[in-house]
């Protein structure tokens, strides 16, 4: 009795452990941030624009909640062509990255303002970025300032 006692808590233990791990968020490597750069705005000396490309390379959905940096006092969503909204601010504070997918956020297009710069940037310095996946690692990239855009 004690042995098949013991034989049930140890399969449930395994079916159990086995059972968390589909609940582990997903490794920071699943997400990725490409093709990145930071030009300073022509229209104002504290701004500067943020282009990147992101990519989900894992098999479930993911939300990024946030974008944030040491040299910026805020950060909000822009679209070059289109009126500024809180709902567009508010962009990457609740983005789905879809599955095994690939999100581009060009000059010209949906991309990030960095606020409030806390230095003035020089070509080719390089300015961290972090983005926060909810639920999951956040993921730190560094962005090339580019003077040329």
């Amino acid at each position: 009795m004690l042995k098949s006692l013991f034989m049930f808590f140890s399969l449930l233990g395994a079916c159990s452990a086995a059972y968390a791990d589909t609940d582990t968020p997903p490794a920071v490597d699943h997400i990725s941030i490409v093709q990145t750069s930071l030009v300073p705005s022509q229209y104002e000396a504290t701004h500067a624009q943020g282009y990147f490309t992101i990519r989900n390379a894992d098999g479930v959905d993911h939300l990024l909640n946030g974008i944030s940096s040491p040299q910026c006092t805020s950060i909000v969503a822009h679209h070059t062509n289109q009126e500024d909204t809180s709902l567009t601010n508010d962009l990457f504070t609740h983005l789905v990255l879809p599955h095994n997918s690939e999100m581009i956020f060009p000059n010209g297009s949906y991309h990030f303002i960095c606020l409030g710069l806390k230095a003035p940037l020089v070509a080719n310095q390089k300015i961290p970025f972090t983005f926060n996946i909810l639920n999951g690692p956040s993921v730190t990239v560094s962005f090339n300032v580019d003077m040329k855009k």
